[in-house]
């Protein structure tokens, strides 16, 4: 007993690590290693525990549990846990605690515009290596990835009402284009009616009536509607380009060509027999009060004066100054 001194052997796998006085104290200080969880540690394995054996040896011989200590804990396969926020199922940042996930998926979604697609959740990421995570830095990175998704969003539904309204021109195109076809068709058939006659389509009180414009036009309100109005239309509207040439519908006198409010530039024509006709929202006018006019002068030109929302002519046909249908007469 003066020359030796009892102590444990300590072998892992079959190596001789040293010695050690009490290997409850070694496999204690081994369980709390293995025991403790710090930051994303999720698990602590040591494969190969170290077996012990009983043996005397020199008192000189110096003991080691320390280094012992160390070299079986750098034999620990250490497991690492972060939580990754997926966004549509893709996995994106990782941070450390399921909270901090939950807490930036909140603010994520506190002002997330409905529509975008940016479906967020969580999974959880194993790995044997210790990686740097910022819960900060993950919410800059996902924040800045909902703001272009929000922007691919925009630019799309955009994209889609431009072309609704795209569909809607064209639609109204076509139906207009397929009414002025109509009215194109009912010209030609009044227009060959009337060639039997000097002037036109119609005669009142025995004048013979011819059309103010030489070009088909789209009817776009008739007389007696209301409408936008609060007053009966009084005459009929005749849609066509800017500028076309307006001619009177039978020779008479100019007895009005100015501004009247709104009918914006007009024209008033007296035929004789009480009979007058008016021509609304000229962009031009070329006559003035007191000049004799026929069928083939030009009196002005069409436009948008006054009230009104696109280039037509307003033509009234007044008998005894009282308003009457053109379209008993012409169209």
């Amino acid at each position: 007993m003066i020359k030796y001194k009892p102590v444990y052997t300590v072998t892992v796998s079959g190596d001789t690590l040293g010695y050690v006085n009490e290997k409850s104290e070694l496999d204690q200080k081994l369980t709390e290693y293995i025991n403790h969880r710090e930051g994303t540690i999720a698990l602590i394995d040591i494969a190969n525990m170290p077996e012990y054996s009983f043996e005397l040896i020199s008192r000189n011989t110096k003991l080691n549990e320390k280094k012992i200590f160390e070299e079986i804990k750098d034999t620990a396969v250490i497991t690492y846990k972060t939580y990754a926020i997926t966004v549509n199922g893709e996995q994106m940042d990782e941070v450390n605690t399921r909270i901090e996930a939950e807490s930036i998926i909140s603010n994520l979604q506190s002002d997330l515009k409905e529509g975008v697609e940016f479906d967020l959740g969580i999974v959880e990421i194993f790995r044997n290596e210790k990686i740097d995570t910022s819960k900060d830095t993950a919410f800059e990175n996902l924040n800045g990835l909902k703001l272009a998704k929000t922007e691919e969003y925009e630019a799309e539904q955009a994209r889609l009402e431009a072309e609704r309204i795209a569909a809607e021109k064209a639609a109204a195109e076509e139906a207009a284009r397929q009414e002025a076809a109509r009215q194109a068709a009912l010209y030609a058939q009044s227009k060959a009616a009337a060639e039997a006659t000097s002037y036109g389509s119609g005669n009142i009180s025995g004048i013979n009536l011819s059309y103010p414009l030489r070009v088909s036009p789209l009817i776009t309100s008739r007389f007696g509607e209301y409408g936008s109005r609060r007053y009966v239309h009084t005459g009929v509207d005749l849609a066509t380009s800017l500028g076309t040439a307006i001619y009177p519908i039978a020779s008479g006198t100019v007895v009005f060509a100015g501004w009247q409010g709104s009918y914006g530039n007009l024209i008033q024509i007296d035929h004789g027999d009480g009979v007058q006709s008016w021509y609304g929202h000229c962009n031009e006018i070329y006559v003035s009060v007191g000049e004799e006019v026929t069928p083939d002068t030009c009196i002005g030109a069409v436009g948008s004066t006054g009230n009104s929302t696109g280039p037509h002519l307003h033509l009234e046909i007044r008998i005894n100054g009282n308003a009457v249908n053109p379209q008993n007469y012409l169209y």
